[in-house]
């Protein structure tokens, strides 16, 4: 009888200290700060059980697209990518046994579901996989599903605010926030290079409206300045010559931290609440220069803020988790006042292991209230464009990167970039600073 109970009061906290684990991922994190993308990826690679284990077959592919694309990987990052956007779809349909282990334990016990920003950059990505490998028509393809998933995300929103918000009130919780992002310019900007490239200049044009509207509607995720390149992409060039495009990212997409705060729920109980937000720092760089071999230069500018968004889209999942950890913490407090109560009772059969219990309870609250930090860890901050119209032929480009003191941060040279015809002429550059 008392190895039943000892094996019944401690078989919580086998199961919850079976779901977490630390990845050890930071040797993998120093090689892509040094730009060393391919050294990453193998890393990550070999982790995949501790992956399975702690963060969940999507952040493992996740994690590995994106990197594979940093190292010109482009046919693994479609792998990857594509078994990413598969497990966002079906883990959305969660079990129903999941949503309640989350409600009882911890949003911990979940498979992780993706940020709606992974979602979406999953798909930009993808079609710069499919630009690297000179496929316009298949980046198009994940371009419009880009745009779809904006469209399934606006009214998904405008579903959890309204039904979010009158839960709340009942609850007397605070409200929701709504969401400022609607389309992401850099999205359309792609879409816009790459019709035009391909002769769709009806499309290209749209596109090209749709950059403007983004900036318009969305100031405060667009905090800088339309770029100027804009207005030149769909003039009419010299025949010989070929409008040429250059996207850079910089910087790291903010993670997550748990914030913990504890309020008593009587003299000897509290509720822990322990939430994730958002945390990073912006990139630092301040400007970013190509010079060619022929000794002309252009300047990039800003056109999104991954990071900005990032945050934007996560604020409205943040109300709905601070809804459920609020609920879920006051019944585990409610849980161990009952215990309390019920071993008070002299004559109850709890009273040679009431105190234990409690103690064990009181000890599984404060070690399962942890916040669910599961994020992503290479998708960049800041993405900046530009455009020049230059003649057909092979060139060599330094992008030259400098922070706001105009001190080299660091120098990406692309050898032989070959201006074609009939090429989509679209090259990148990475600074993970």
């Amino acid at each position: 009888m008392v190895k039943r109970f000892w094996f019944l009061l401690l078989l919580p906290l086998l199961i919850f200290s079976g779901c977490y684990s630390s990845l050890p991922i930071g040797p993998a994190q120093s090689s892509f700060r040094s730009g060393n993308y391919i050294q990453a990826y193998d890393f990550v690679e070999s982790l995949e059980k501790a992956y399975q284990k702690g963060e969940g077959e999507l952040l493992y592919n996740l994690d590995l697209g994106t990197l594979a694309h940093y190292g010109s990987l482009y046919e693994k990052s479609i792998k990857h990518l594509e078994r990413s956007e598969l497990l966002i779809k079906h883990l959305y349909t969660q079990s129903i046994t999941e949503n309640i282990s989350s409600y009882l334990v911890s949003d911990n016990t979940k498979a992780y579901q993706g940020e709606d920003y992974e979602d979406l950059y999953l798909n930009i990505f993808q079609a710069l996989n499919y630009v690297a490998l000179e496929d316009g028509e298949a980046a198009l393809v994940e371009l419009r599903r880009l745009v779809e998933k904006e469209q399934l995300l606006k009214n998904k929103y405008q579903k959890i605010i309204s039904k979010g918000d009158s839960y709340n009130k009942e609850l007397n919780l605070p409200q929701l926030e709504s969401i400022k992002f609607s389309h992401s310019a850099f999205g359309s900007y792609l879409s816009m290079i790459i019709n035009r490239s391909l002769g769709y200049y009806d499309e290209s044009l749209f596109f090209y409206n749709q950059v403007k509207e983004a900036f318009k509607t969305q100031s405060s995720l667009y905090p800088f300045s339309l770029p100027a390149s804009l207005e030149s992409e769909l003039l009419v060039v010299d025949r010989g010559s070929k409008r040429v495009n250059f996207v850079a990212f910089s910087g790291t997409a903010p993670q997550k931290v748990e914030v913990v705060d504890r309020f008593w729920f009587s003299p000897s109980n509290y509720i822990k609440i322990a939430l994730p937000t958002l945390v990073g720092s912006a990139t630092k760089v301040n400007s970013i220069e190509i010079l060619f071999s022929d000794g002309s230069l252009i300047f990039l500018e800003p056109i999104e803020s991954i990071g900005l968004i990032a945050r934007d889209t996560f604020k409205l999942r943040l109300g709905a988790i601070t809804t459920k950890t609020i609920i879920r913490s006051y019944l585990k407090a409610t849980g161990v006042a009952v215990i309390d109560v019920a071993t008070q009772d002299s004559d109850n059969s709890l009273g040679l292991f009431g105190p234990i219990l409690s103690l064990a309870s009181r000890i599984f609250n404060e070690a399962s209230e942890q916040a669910d930090l599961r994020m992503s860890h290479f998708f960049p901050d800041q993405v900046w464009v530009g455009g020049v119209t230059m003649k057909e032929g092979t060139y060599d480009a330094k992008v030259i990167y400098k922070d706001r003191n105009g001190t080299i941060m660091a120098i990406d040279e692309i050898k032989d970039l070959r201006v074609s015809k009939n090429g989509l002429n679209l090259f990148e550059s990475f600074y993970p600073r």
